[in-house]
């Protein structure tokens, strides 16, 4: 099928179509009533000649009073390959539009915000990686904001295809060299392509990576962490059970720069040691410590996702939130921030969440993990989870007892940042007494400091 359309509808909203897509794109407009016509440089031609043919050109249903009866038309004659121009029909588009959370209510951004937001005019030469039954919405909002002609490759592994809509099917590899753009139009859980593409020499516009263009979700206050400890060491501390008093005391000692997690402030009553910063994205974390937050507050610094996602606790002032990106990513590596104003990725563990990703905005060049197990047994209320066993409140245990923590996905986190760490400058080295968290290289705790 060729990249271009026959308009079904030779009214007021064909016409448009054909101004807002230009003569090249238009074969000729269908209509029936006005079959036998011409309308600029376009013939009209029946009902039945588009039918015959539709296996050639993409047909455009272009009506605002009859777009019903056009749909059951085509439905009847057994066509189901057509698109809208008025976008009346666009909530089709949800299972593959990118959606975001606001004031609890999920949301959607459509391919012409995105676009525009890459700034999708500055590219001569696109490929698009993935091919769905929309991509002709995208190629057409390519047609409109920029030049269809600048798209040059699909890019499908799952495809047979030698052409779709025209346009010549290859692999990236292929095509790598000679591209300004690639646009990847497939679910993180769909692909792995964005783990393939680091140091490329074409810049990547990705349809599913939309936070940064939300103003709602950015933080800008988080910019003054930025490089705040530049080449320096720190420290991320889990809640695991082979978290101990005494290795708390040797970074208070040693002013060492620490990153406390979720309910890390149940162990502060045996021990002088505060942390730095104290790290909770978990909603049910959130909501538990809520009381506490203003006390904890006044000694470390509090990072927290945002409520749009995952709390409806009122905002603190004295509370750091970042918006985090719930994308699901299994079986692939999870995204690593690079900006924290504009988001976190999720990683399925609060380390990965807040911890590393915080951690390496502010330039740390050595992350220690000290109390992360990594190997919880049972459910995660079990009380030889954590490092005291009333670590939950008797309240909470209707809430935690079938919560399994994913150590799959976990993994998965765990290795984009140790990819991330080595191809950025910096090193994350696990310096947890046991526990079975091997991705990461192994130090001894106690040859830091002595």
């Amino acid at each position: 099928m060729q990249l271009k359309y026959i308009l079904f509808g030779a009214g007021e909203v064909g016409i448009r179509a054909y101004k807002v897509l230009g003569s090249e794109m238009i074969e000729c407009f269908a209509d029936n009533y006005k079959y036998g016509t011409e309308i600029y440089d376009k013939q009209v031609i029946s009902f039945n000649e588009m039918i015959n043919k539709s296996n050639e050109f993409q047909i455009m249903v272009a009506s605002d009073n009859y777009t019903d009866i056009f749909e059951k038309q085509l439905i009847d004659a057994g066509v189901t390959d057509y698109i809208f121009f008025t976008k009346r029909n666009m909530g089709r588009m949800n299972e593959v539009l990118p959606k975001y959370n606001y004031l609890y209510n999920t949301q959607f951004m459509n391919y012409t915000d995105i676009l525009l937001n890459y700034q999708i005019q500055d590219y001569k030469r696109i490929a698009i990686y993935g091919v769905n039954k929309y991509l002709n919405y995208l190629l057409l909002e390519i047609a409109i904001l920029s030049d269809i002609n600048y798209v040059v490759s699909i890019i499908d592994p799952e495809i047979n295809e030698n052409r779709v809509f025209d346009i010549p099917v290859a692999g990236l590899e292929d095509v790598s060299s000679g591209i300004d753009c690639l646009i990847i139009n497939k679910k993180r859980t769909e692909c792995g392509i964005r783990d393939e593409i680091d140091n490329e020499n074409f810049d990547v516009i990705d349809i599913y990576d939309i936070d940064k263009f939300i103003f709602y979700n950015r933080h800008p206050q988080l910019q003054r962490f930025k490089n705040i400890h530049n080449g320096k060491r720190a420290f991320i501390i889990g809640n695991g059970p082979s978290l101990t008093m005494e290795d708390l005391n040797v970074l208070y000692v040693n002013n060492e720069i620490c990153f406390g997690l979720n309910k890390i402030h149940k162990i502060f009553h045996q021990t002088t040691w505060r942390p730095t910063y104290v790290c909770m994205t978990d909603a049910r974390v959130i909501n538990a410590c809520e009381d506490r937050l203003e006390e904890i507050a006044k000694e470390s610094i509090v990072f927290m996702a945002d409520r749009y996602c995952y709390s409806k606790a009122d905002k603190k002032e004295n509370v750091q939130y970042v918006h985090l990106k719930s994308e699901y990513f299994k079986p692939n590596l999870p995204g690593f921030s690079d900006d924290i104003v504009n988001g976190v990725y999720w990683g399925a563990t609060v380390t990965y969440d807040l911890g590393l990703q915080v951690a390496a905005y502010m330039g740390i060049k050595e992350i220690y993990l000290i109390g992360i197990d990594h190997n919880n047994v049972g459910s995660v209320i079990d009380p030889g989870n954590h490092f005291i066993p009333d670590y939950f409140e008797d309240d909470e245990a209707g809430i935690y007892k079938n919560v399994v923590a994913d150590f799959d996905a976990m993994d998965l986190a765990y290795e984009k940042a140790e990819r991330y760490s080595r191809e950025h400058g910096f090193r994350i080295y696990n310096a947890t007494r046991g526990g079975k968290l091997e991705v990461f290289e192994r130090v001894n705790f106690d040859s830091l400091f002595y």
